[in-house]
């Protein structure tokens, strides 16, 4: 038996020359920068093409695919409409198809994506409320009747599917899709934080259902990826990295005033996103934090205090740069076990950094760790068998589903 590839590799069985890669086989092991459609898209050095990409989040997402592609831009691109914002699926249209045409259909749309430069294409699945059971099948069935290859299945649920009432039913659910399944967890303020069984539940969800990814969110793409998902995309602002309930408007931190949205920066001694007025106020009168991205060169972490466009895209920058070296560096750990324990102790190395740099700049509560980031750096290691998506990635049949 071969190993698998690592993350961002050619895949065990070379794909056919002249013939389009499937989804799955394209998106496998990429770690996608996910990029908000407010503002237009350009081509950024900060992603890797060969273990990212991009994916175009938001109502002008089919615009600005192709305005870059026009930019020059040639890797890995999806684009993510993101009607789960706006529209609830139901048994009867799981999906938000277009009403400007007589006979709308999950097949025209699909099309009109790679028409505009998708490299595969992503559902319109609407938002699946918790417990709604009968929508989620619609998604299902309307899954088992798409014949192409080239297409992902959205499943954008909320974050309580995954806790203990309701995980069996969403996990059964996904063996039953034979394409990729994208999931993107929705809540106000992170997900992950909902409840203490997530991430138990999240890593439980890769393992046992079949390639399965995680769209929309911050480093939970990463221990997703440690654990076993196809692929995942990270977001490159905070309205981005999570999504609310369909009608709800996001709520703020009450720290958070003001409409002007601040740069989150990635903190890569800490791992975690912070405020960026929130970093120049704890390094006002201490020596701030340093990073040695490309971006930074060096450069302190509290200087991103403006809401401006040139200050947003240095931020958004910096962040892909810290973690697409994180990726890069996962990508070069085998076997899938070693992958998850290098994880877990880069995780753990980072929780114990925060007592260190609180007494560093005398603030004993100035930095926090995050719950997930505490749930990553303690839980234990799964050294089970490898995951169905890991076995398909070798060639190898699962049992699953």
């Amino acid at each position: 038996m071969i190993d698998p590839p690592l993350p961002g590799r050619p895949a065990a069985q070379p794909h056919p020359a002249g013939v389009p890669p499937t989804a799955a086989h394209l998106l496998a092991g990429r770690v996608l920068y996910q990029e908000n459609t407010r503002y237009r898209a350009r081509v950024r050095t900060s992603v890797d093409p060969r273990l990212s990409g991009v994916v175009l989040t938001g109502k002008k997402a089919d615009d600005r695919a192709v305005q870059l592609r026009e930019a020059g831009y040639d890797g890995v691109l999806l684009i993510d409409s993101a009607p789960y914002v706006t529209y609830a699926a139901t048994p009867d249209e799981p999906f938000l198809l277009p009403h400007d045409t007589l006979f709308p259909s999950l097949e025209d749309c699909l099309d009109f994506q790679r028409g505009r430069g998708a490299d595969a294409a992503l559902t319109p699945t609407g938002y699946i409320r918790v417990a709604d059971s009968k929508s989620l099948k619609a998604v299902m069935v309307a899954a088992e009747r798409i014949e192409r290859d080239d297409t992902v299945v959205v499943l954008p649920i909320d974050i309580a599917w995954l806790n203990s009432a309701h995980i069996e039913q969403f996990i059964a659910v996904c063996k039953r899709i034979r394409q990729p399944k994208a999931v993107i967890l929705i809540r106000q303020f992170d997900p992950m934080d909902a409840f203490k069984e997530t991430t138990v539940n999240l890593r439980r969800l890769v393992r046992e259902a079949e390639q399965v990814a995680l769209l929309r969110t911050d480093l939970a793409a990463l221990d997703a990826m440690a654990h076993g998902a196809l692929f995942a995309g990270i977001g490159a602002d905070s309205s981005i990295r999570h999504a609310v309930p369909v009608g709800e408007r996001p709520q703020k931190a009450e720290s958070n005033t003001g409409w002007a949205q601040y740069p989150h920066v990635l903190m890569p001694e800490l791992m975690c996103f912070s405020d960026a007025r929130a970093l120049a106020r704890r390094y006002a009168n201490a020596e701030p934090a340093r990073c040695d991205c490309p971006v930074c060169d060096g450069r302190g972490l509290d200087r991103f205090t403006s809401a401006e466009g040139e200050t947003r895209i240095e931020s958004e920058n910096h962040n892909a740069y810290v973690w697409g070296a994180w990726v890069n560096e996962m990508a070069n750990v085998t076997p899938e076990s070693e992958r998850r324990r290098w994880w877990r102790d880069r995780c753990a190395r980072a929780l114990g950094r925060y007592a260190l740099e609180n007494v560093r700049i005398e603030q004993p509560h100035a930095f926090k760790a995050p719950k997930p980031l505490r749930a990553w750096a303690t839980l234990p290691v799964d050294d089970e068998t490898p995951t169905p998506t890991e076995n398909a990635r070798r060639g190898v049949s699962s049992a699953a589903g």
